[in-house]
């Protein structure tokens, strides 16, 4: 049995990467800002990534790391470059054999902010002690309604102009993580790139989302300036080659919609 420690382990792809090690059979931890109820089967720690207080306690004993953290905003962005340094850097001292980094598909290519952050994020993956992973995806199926829910509330429900997305459900994301954790092999070169099953336009998938929840509104196409706007309408995001996930945006539609119930 491996003893795992997930790195925003309550987040969206988190939350899925520890659920998929306690399906396999090993033991999970979770590392939290915040703290986290206990459980029969996952322990939290808390633990600071930017200040690097109680992460020595999180890593005592840990076999494999992943690393579902996420810094969007300028605030909280600290925690991709500075986080990971002293991540790997405890989980080198305390003996842990690999880590893994959840990453974005093509993130070197673009110029938005947030990319270029996690794209120095996966610097410091790449010139670290241990054995480590890059997994990149591409975007969530939940990254559909986190654009269109907002602006519904008042009738009107965006979706990017000239521009199509892979969506993959976090429980294949999950899947590819925990594999590159527990593989038997050194690491491969360079980054594993993952997509979704299939790919579609932004106002097909939005018009799906739509229709399954009963959200009322009018699909209105919009365009996207700046950097991530030119990085999706040049399809930067795509990577038809490499589909990996199985989970349909509708099938997770209907297993989103069918839990609400």
């Amino acid at each position: 049995m491996v003893q795992a420690l997930v790195a925003g382990g309550t987040g969206t792809a988190g939350r899925q990467v520890v659920k998929e090690f306690l399906a396999r059979g090993h033991s999970v931890r979770v590392l939290t800002r915040h703290g986290g109820a206990p459980g029969t089967e996952i322990v939290h720690f808390h633990g600071d990534l930017v200040t690097g207080d109680g992460l020595a306690e999180a890593l005592e004993g840990v076999d494999v790391v992943v690393d579902t953290t996420d810094g969007k905003t300028r605030g909280t962005r600290a925690v991709l470059e500075r986080g990971s340094e002293n991540l790997l850097a405890t989980a080198d001292g305390a003996g842990v054999g690999r880590a893994v980094l959840l990453s974005i598909v093509n993130v070197d290519r673009s110029e938005f902010a947030y990319y270029q952050a996690k794209r120095k994020q996966e610097l410091v993956y790449e010139n670290a002690a241990i054995d480590t992973t890059i997994v990149r995806a591409t975007q969530f199926h939940d990254f559909i309604p986190l654009v269109a829910k907002p602006a519904s509330r008042v009738g009107v429900i965006p979706a990017f102009s000239k521009t199509s997305f892979q969506t993959i459900d976090t429980r294949d994301v999950a899947t590819a993580l925990v594999d590159a954790a527990l593989a038997a092999e050194p690491s491969p070169d360079g980054p594993i790139t993952i997509g979704g099953p299939e790919v579609r336009t932004a106002r097909d998938l939005t018009t799906a989302w739509k229709k399954a929840t009963g959200t009322h509104g009018v699909v209105v196409t919009v365009p996207l300036p700046g950097a991530m706007g030119k990085f999706l309408r040049d399809g930067s995001n795509l990577v038809p080659d490499n589909q990996f996930g199985t989970i349909t945006f509708d099938r997770w539609l209907a297993d989103t919609t069918r839990a609400l119930a």
